[in-house]
């Protein structure tokens, strides 16, 4: 049986968006830190990430990744549900199609999709502390997934917590005895500082910023 590759990065990422983050926290983080009401000047760009050929944009008050690339497959990987007429690339299960190229014995689809990671609003906090920004997004009914943004000599790191070694530590810092997911953790200022010196957010994607 051949391997399924699913040939557009859209079905990815509405998967990633849908999963429900192993750690959230009880309200934005860090605790008693003031909320701003955009990123700064020095901060607003594009960048452009070391994983992929994505683009990151930062706003005054959103945090957007944006897709814009030629995917390309051979044609033997294509799954039987899926049915190849002239141009377009049609699956025989939702009878939908996509525009398509060939490439010899390979097929070129061009993507072009866009991800808002982050938007300020009553519910999405912005905060900054110890020279890192944190964007809180809200995870109804009362919980916020937080990501650390740290920039550097024009290096941009985008950090997550999905790691047993960041849960582990938060669970000791905030002597939480939870054993299910998500996790729901409500650190003090002091022990939120303690995870950040302690290399928590190990989860990290680094960006180029893009002169313009």
């Amino acid at each position: 049986m051949k391997k399924r590759i699913v040939f557009s990065l859209t079905i990815i990422l509405a998967i990633l968006v849908s999963c429900q983050p192993p750690v959230t926290f009880d309200k934005p983080q860090p605790a008693d830190a003031k909320a701003l009401n955009g990123f700064p000047k020095r901060i607003q760009g594009k960048y452009l990430s070391s994983r992929d050929s994505s683009i990151l944009q930062i706003t005054a008050n959103s945090l957007v990744r944006i897709y814009d690339y030629d995917q390309k497959i051979h044609i033997s990987q294509l799954d039987s549900n899926q049915q190849l007429i002239g141009d377009t690339l049609f699956d025989l299960n939702t009878n939908r199609g996509m525009a398509v190229k060939m490439e010899g014995d390979s097929l070129v689809q061009h993507v072009k999709s866009s991800d808002t990671i982050f938007t300020i609003n009553a519910l999405n906090v912005l905060k900054k502390f110890k020279g890192y920004y944190f964007v809180n997004n809200l995870i109804p009914p009362e919980t916020w997934q937080v990501q650390k943004i740290d920039l550097s000599q024009g290096i941009l790191t985008l950090s997550g917590i999905n790691k047993t070694e960041d849960i582990a530590q938060l669970k000791t810092l905030t002597e939480t005895v939870q054993d299910t997911l998500p996790y729901v953790f409500s650190p003090t200022k002091q022990e939120f500082k303690k995870f950040i010196k302690n290399e928590g957010f190990r989860d990290s994607e680094t960006f180029l910023k893009i002169k313009e």
